[in-house]
């Protein structure tokens, strides 16, 4: 669990105190549904200008902006970014900690983490791909996210990309992809499952390191729409069906999909979250900065290319 410690009581005895109150008097807490939230950024509606770029980037720490520059495109940048942005918002209305306070970490498969550990439980996860950045948080259980874009594969023909695939999936989800009359349809399917897939292995924070094919998704619910949440999908490993965790699975637009995998106890129950799509005022409205303005990098990223598909 990704948690901050409440240190230094002397210096920060305002935070302390702010923390004290939260947790005593209930209707001092920011309004976020208990903080059990889920966030969308369409990056294609932004265009950025050089102001905006020049502040966005002083609200994240130093060294996610060294990662930041050495993209090639525009489009990772700024997926990459609002990301960041989005964590920073979570945490800092989700636990009181001031925003510039904020500091993240990475583990060891690369997933962002907040330094420190305490009494203030936190868990976010942030994906992005295709047009979308999302976010989904809770104030105590671990969740993971992905969002995937629905798109015929780079270079291939669908079968010989569901070859190199094979061994990825399980022999139901096989059956279950190839059972649409369309390539097409079948995508859509396979893109699906590797969505759940993504995000039952970033919960449990281990990258895409284990045997996918011994991880089944049964989908019982075959059509989605937008804004339409599923959440019957059972989860089973090693054909175990693991009835503690909850799948949430919609759509963003007709061209991506989104889902979310968090693990509750057996006798408690979670309501389904819809998605809040920020645009850029909204992301950064609690922002502080954290370093003086860059224009070098400011600069560079109006240079970079943008992506031509």
């Amino acid at each position: 669990m990704l948690n901050y410690m409440v240190h230094k009581l002397t210096k920060n005895n305002l935070r302390t105190t702010l923390i004290f109150a939260q947790r005593h008097c209930p209707y001092l807490e920011p309004k976020m549904a208990d903080f059990n939230v889920r966030w969308a950024f369409n990056i294609k509606t932004w265009t950025p200008t050089y102001d905006e770029i020049l502040s966005a980037t002083s609200y994240i720490q130093p060294e996610e902006k060294k990662r930041l520059d050495k993209f090639v495109y525009q489009d990772d940048v700024k997926s990459s970014l609002i990301g960041r942005l989005m964590m920073r918002k979570f945490v800092h209305l989700s636990t009181a900690i001031p925003y510039h306070e904020v500091t993240f970490a990475r583990d060891e498969h690369g997933k962002p983490y907040l330094v420190g550990a305490g009494d203030i439980p936190v868990n976010f996860n942030v994906s992005h791909q295709g047009d979308y950045s999302v976010l989904a948080g809770h104030k105590e259980r671990n969740i993971g996210i992905d969002v995937m874009k629905i798109e015929p594969p780079a270079n291939k023909n669908v079968p010989e990309f569901f070859r190199l695939m094979t061994r990825q999936f399980s022999t139901h989800e096989w059956r279950t992809i190839k059972g649409y009359s369309t390539e097409k349809e079948q995508l859509k399917c396979f893109y699906r499952h590797w969505c759940l897939k993504e995000a039952y292995v970033k919960n449990i924070g281990v990258g895409l390191t284990i045997a996918l094919n011994k991880i089944t998704f049964v989908i019982n619910t075959f059509d989605m729409s937008v804004g339409n949440i599923v959440t019957d999908t059972q989860l089973y490993v090693n054909d175990v069906l693991k009835r503690d965790w909850k799948i949430e699975e919609t759509l963003l637009d007709d061209k991506h999909g989104v889902a979310v995998a968090i693990q509750i106890p057996r006798d408690s129950t979670i309501e389904p979250v819809s998605y809040s799509y920020l645009n850029f005022e909204e992301l950064v409205k609690e922002a502080q900065p954290l370093h003086p303005p860059d224009a070098t990098f400011a600069n560079s990223f109006l240079k970079k290319e943008i992506k031509p598909f």
